[in-house]
């Protein structure tokens, strides 16, 4: 079982890169317990995403009570981190490769998205963009960006 959690209010100035993550907190589960989630969106969308698995005892319960519900109030921490190259950079690579398998698609979704949308844009000049996503949940398969996109080039 998959989650999207969509962040749609209070997104004004929420400034991230492609690949970052968050941690969040969910106080009608609990105010103490913060968890780390990738970002699944790209920069450039409006609404803000994160898929989380329902694996163990705190994003179960989060599935359960996000199925119950149209909206649920979150804390959010972030965001953290980035790749360990700058893909930002003044060098604008021009060839990809992303690997990565279940649910780790999240980071990469999210870099994906964002290089489609600069080649598209002609902030950058494309020559490839692949990605190797090894997946045995289909769920998670119909839910991604990247399984769409995929389908479509």
């Amino acid at each position: 079982m998959v989650l999207l959690l969509g962040i749609i209010g209070g997104t004004a100035g929420f400034d991230y890169n492609p690949g970052q993550y968050v941690y969040i907190a969910v106080p009608e589960l609990t105010s103490f317990e913060w968890h780390p989630f990738s970002l699944s969106s790209a920069p450039h969308q409006r609404v803000v995403t994160m898929h989380i698995r329902a694996a163990g005892n705190w994003t179960s319960a989060l599935y359960k009570l996000a199925s119950k519900k149209s909206e649920l109030p979150i804390l959010m921490e972030g965001p953290f981190g980035n790749f360990g190259i700058d893909v930002t950079s003044e060098k604008r690579y021009k060839v990809f490769l992303l690997l990565c398998g279940g649910i780790g698609v999240t980071p990469m979704q999210s870099m994906f998205c964002h290089l489609l949308h600069e080649h598209g844009t002609e902030a950058r000049q494309l020559k490839k963009l692949k990605i190797v996503w090894v997946q045995r949940d289909p769920e998670l398969m119909e839910q991604s960006q990247v399984a769409d996109v995929s389908t479509r080039t």
